[in-house]
């Protein structure tokens, strides 16, 4: 019931903000268009995120949360009127400059919340599943939903058999369904980037790592730990390894895009 009940929450939020992107679109095309120097740059950001999750692992200060604040400008400025994201910080200060974006349907740093923000991206996960049975599609068509962790061993540690299971089930069903997970972490070790994790997330950002074995535990490899101690990293795909400088957004540029879009919350 607990479940039904965050999915229903999740819903009425969701519907809430698409009505307000919807009508916030037009305006932020015209105010912050896409010309930064970085996407002509870093045209492959948008092709990372075009994989079903994702996972970066690295030492503390090597670059995981500038990642991930240039994953989310990206997709703001890209497709602004096609995502929603449900964040969860256990550390209370990586993501909470977001926490009332009008694509935000949820927001957690309780760890009481945590579980029940990951299941209530399960609920809208098997919702749409339902409606692509109903409609005979293999691929949901509508938004995407992103659930971006950061950081996931101080999840994990909130309760490993609860936790997992639903994270894995995430990775596992979420492609489809357009429900996505981003995952960051500063403990690559084997028990948090376990095997069901990574056979699961086939696509891996490996940032300076303090040891061979931590590069190994993220891409099968070593070469990680000789990376410089921030702004370099390795991304592992199916389709290979990549060696790349870490494209910077300008805090200026990133409190532009969150200010504009704040006004419509």
């Amino acid at each position: 019931m607990l479940t039904q009940f965050i999915g229903l929450v999740l819903q009425a939020i969701d519907e809430r903000r698409q009505k307000r992107r919807a009508e916030a679109k037009y305006s932020y095309q015209k105010t912050i268009p896409c010309t930064t120097l970085r996407i002509t740059i870093h045209p492959q950001v948008m092709e990372w995120l075009s994989a079903p999750h994702l996972l970066i692992a690295g030492a503390t200060g090597s670059g995981k949360s500038v990642m991930i604040n240039l994953f989310i400008h990206d997709l703001l400025s890209k497709a602004p009127g096609d995502v929603a994201f449900i964040l969860i910080d256990p550390k209370r200060v990586e993501l909470v400059q977001f926490k009332d974006l009008p694509h935000t349907m949820l927001y957690t740093s309780e760890r009481s919340e945590m579980i029940h923000a990951l299941n209530g991206a399960i609920q809208i996960m098997e919702d749409r599943y339902r409606e692509m049975q109903k409609n005979g599609q293999r691929k949901y068509t509508g938004g995407h939903v992103y659930v971006i962790i950061d950081e996931y061993a101080d999840l994990i540690v909130t309760d490993k058999k609860i936790v997992e299971p639903l994270v894995l089930r995430l990775a596992q069903l979420g492609r489809a369904a357009n429900v996505h997970l981003i995952i960051a972490t500063q403990r690559p070790t084997r028990d948090i980037v376990t095997g069901s994790i990574k056979v699961n997330v086939c696509n891996r950002f490996a940032l300076h790592c303090p040891t061979a074995q931590d590069s190994r535990n993220i891409i099968g490899q070593n070469g990680a730990e000789l990376l410089p101690p921030y702004g370099e990293a390795l991304y592992y795909s199916p389709t290979g390894l990549e060696h790349f400088e870490i494209p910077m957004i300008p805090d200026s540029e990133m409190d532009r895009v969150i200010q504009h879009w704040e006004q419509y919350t």
